[in-house]
């Protein structure tokens, strides 16, 4: 009598797509592809070979016989549609689609607890890092009063690059596009979106409450320029992109952004586009998982352990099954307190500096350290001054940098970065 296989219904044959279907045609595994749902499906013959293929998400929704749907197409509207239904046909899910997580996750893990399914998401965040099941099982009970993360690829490759190469932001940019690591439309990584979607569920998976990415304060790495990466090197430091999920005081602080990091700190050797997280368990001390963030094979596999799990009913997703849902939201982040290195381009004429530091003064912002390298002969163009902070609430600095805007003694955007002390 033949075995029973698990059928999967596989929607999307883009990289992650092709890359899951590559390691299944080249491994021994307990289930079949029984359907491809992909847009351009005509495109990918070579690739999918016999396997059933359609343009028509009924393909696979519509199969009685198929046991779990793999979604990623990426996007919102069209997964969300298929999601949804895929759960109220009693189909287990399983997704890299933070985008959609972070913005409909709530209502989709309530469905699929309703209907005794599961969703399996460790792609969605950090590529092949297992950081999801690791959360929802083996530290489910852990208390997490902080979590850091390097959990944008473009980001981080971008930035080790302006330090690495000494190139401009623009350059590093169109670096990463060339390469494959950006989009043609950065934004959602560049601006820190992409992150933010990553961190709330991650969050979420922490507090056991639901956190709406909106909620999570964010900055991108848009402005910061070599002056920035070059400064910070002189005095010893790095700029990394975190994602930081800090609970004190009873308060819980969100934020991506980027951010200062001295020697010694667990983010300080994450370069180019891997991806990092680490944290602090109450009873089980510091952990790190360090990987691949992003790319086809990471991603995938990260999506075949989900469907392994499943199969061998060994998977059970307590951010679907135990938690009943309720909204949190984080502290502002006004209310924290950080040093903070501020980078000033101003005019080059005496009097300027006293004009800052009396600023500063007036609103009890005490400087640790001061740093200029003005030209040997006055010039029309404008000169950085570098202030470092002692620690000081953040509301402090945004009240600051809008005062010293009105002054007009800015001559072009002020940058402010996080000094991170953990």
């Amino acid at each position: 009598m033949k075995k029973y296989l698990p059928k999967i219904g596989l929607f999307g044959l883009g990289t992650v797509g092709q890359g899951l279907l590559n390691i299944i045609q080249k491994s021994s595994l307990p289930f079949e592809i029984s359907a491809i749902v992909d847009r351009s499906f005509q495109k990918k013959q070579d690739l999918i070979g016999k396997i059933p293929a359609s343009s028509d998400p009924g393909l696979i929704l519509d199969n009685q016989e198929i046991d779990i749907i793999v979604e990623v197409i990426g996007g919102v509207d069209l997964p969300l549609f298929i999601i949804r239904e895929a759960l109220d046909k009693k189909k287990n899910v399983v997704t890299a689609n933070k985008f959609l997580l972070a913005q409909h996750g709530y209502a989709l893990f309530s469905k699929a607890r309703e209907n005794g399914v599961k969703i399996g998401f460790e792609a969605s965040v950090a590529g092949a890092i297992p950081i999801i099941r690791n959360l929802e099982n083996i530290f489910w009970y852990e208390q997490i009063p902080l979590l850091e993360g390097i959990l944008n690829g473009t980001t981080n490759y971008i930035l080790t690059c302006m330090r690495t190469e000494k190139k401009d932001y623009p350059e590093a940019l169109a670096d990463a596009q060339r390469l494959g690591l950006a989009e043609a439309d950065p934004a959602l990584d560049i601006n820190g979106t992409d992150a933010a979607h990553k961190l709330a569920l991650l969050a979420s998976l922490i507090s056991k409450k639901w956190i709406d990415y909106n909620n999570i304060y964010v900055r991108g790495i848009g402005n910061l320029r070599i002056n920035d990466i070059s400064w910070t090197e002189k005095m010893g430091y790095r700029v990394k992109q975190i994602s930081r999920y800090h609970l004190h005081d009873g308060k819980m602080f969100l934020s991506v952004e980027p951010s200062i990091i001295r020697p010694g700190h667990y983010l300080w050797d994450v370069e180019f586009e891997n991806n990092a997280i680490v944290f602090q368990g109450a009873y089980s001390g510091n952990h790190m998982f360090v990987g691949k963030g992003a790319g086809s094979y990471p991603t995938a596999y990260s999506v075949l352990s989900d469907i392994m799990h499943i199969i061998q009913g060994n998977y059970n997703p307590y951010i679907a099954n135990d938690c009943q849902w309720h909204y949190d939201y984080p502290s502002p982040i006004d209310d924290n307190e950080n040093a903070f290195y501020i980078r000033l381009p101003v005019r080059d004429e005496p009097g300027v500096l006293a004009q800052i530091t009396a600023i500063l003064s007036e609103n009890h912002i005490s400087i640790a350290s001061v740093h200029q390298d003005a030209p040997l002969e006055t010039t029309d163009n404008p000169v950085d001054i570098i202030i470092v902070t002692h620690k000081c609430y953040r509301k402090s600095i945004h009240n600051i940098l809008n005062l010293l805007e009105k002054s007009k003694v800015l001559q072009g955007e002020a940058v402010f970065l996080a000094m991170d002390e953990n």
